[in-house]
């Protein structure tokens, strides 16, 4: 069937119709009539354009394509953009509709196609990549709580692995996002990851068209996690992992007031985690600096996609 038959019938009902099981939770519900855990039915946007705040290799001076997917399956308790993650804010679409939406942020300039928390979108995402095969790289931005069925699903889809590695405490996952299983189901995901694109390739313009790059948010008052983070990076994935270790912790949401994460992460916390990552000799590390923590840095989310559709 040509690919612009495809597309007719995609425009017409854009429904993924099978239970969803595309993330750990397993929740098995009919996408086109329920909400499942990530609190999302359909496909769901929150916002599309050039991105400038990723890593230097992601968003270089053009920017990263992002698209904001709205749910998510962590809903984790100090979420920067809960109101999505967790409110679900933004527009429906149609898989056609997403195609479209891949043209235009390559007509934008764009370095990549970045999609954020797609991991429930995982059925919509590839009908549309089927459809249209951007001519830059596809970059899947993750929380790091992934099927690994699913990962495996999207070779020769993806280009980029942008992934979260929260925690390897798992008293941690389950206090701050209900997912005690975290550990242990981030790492075989990673390593699939891995697997899946097994060199990092950087242009002359050093920007990333493949590769994996592993980040961890650094919690305050968790430092032994973090830790216990890097120190399996360094021993699992190799020395020579690209690790982005990130000072931005704000509390949001429900963790406004909380006993241990209610604050700030302190500047001398965030110092002895990086020097704990050179220590184990992590070469290839991005570190902030301690200004990344501000609310300016937060994509605003109202409105958007009604301007560019």
């Amino acid at each position: 069937m040509k690919k612009d038959n495809i597309y007719d019938i995609l425009s017409k009902n854009s429904v993924i119709e099978s239970s969803c099981f595309a993330c750990p939770r397993q929740c098995g519900v009919r996408r086109d009539s329920s909400f499942g855990y990530c609190k999302s039915k359909g496909l769901r946007i929150a916002r599309f354009g050039l991105h400038y705040w990723e890593e230097p290799c992601i968003s270089g001076t053009e920017g990263s394509g992002t698209i904001f997917f709205s749910g998510c399956s962590l809903r984790c308790i100090y979420c920067q953009n809960y109101e999505v993650s967790q409110l679900s804010k933004g527009y429906d679409i149609s898989t056609s509709e997403l195609v479209d939406i891949f043209k235009k942020l390559e007509d934008m300039g764009a370095n990549n196609i970045n999609l954020v928390t797609p991991t429930h979108y995982i059925d919509y995402i590839i009908k549309a990549l089927d459809i249209y095969e951007p001519n830059i790289p596809i970059c899947y931005n993750t929380g790091g709580y992934e099927s690994l069925d699913s990962i495996k699903r999207l070779t020769n889809y993806v280009d980029i692995f942008l992934v979260d590695f929260k925690y390897m405490d798992s008293s941690l996952a389950l206090e701050f996002s209900k997912a005690k299983d975290y550990p242990k189901v981030a790492m075989a995901a990673i390593q699939e990851m891995r697997k899946i694109i097994p060199q990092d390739i950087i242009n002359e313009k050093g920007i990333m068209t493949k590769g994996v790059i592993v980040r961890h948010l650094v919690l305050p008052d968790c430092l032994q996690n973090s830790k216990d983070v890097l120190y399996w990076i360094a021993n699992n994935l190799g020395k020579e992992t690209i690790v982005s270790i990130m000072s931005q912790y704000t509390p949001y949401g429900k963790a406004v007031g909380h006993s241990r994460i209610g604050r700030k992460l302190k500047p001398v916390e965030y110092k002895i985690i990086v020097n704990f990552a050179q220590k184990l000799g992590l070469e290839n590390a991005y570190v902030q600096e301690s200004s990344s923590a501000d609310e300016c840095f937060i994509p605003e989310f109202e409105g958007e996609i009604q301007k560019e559709l």
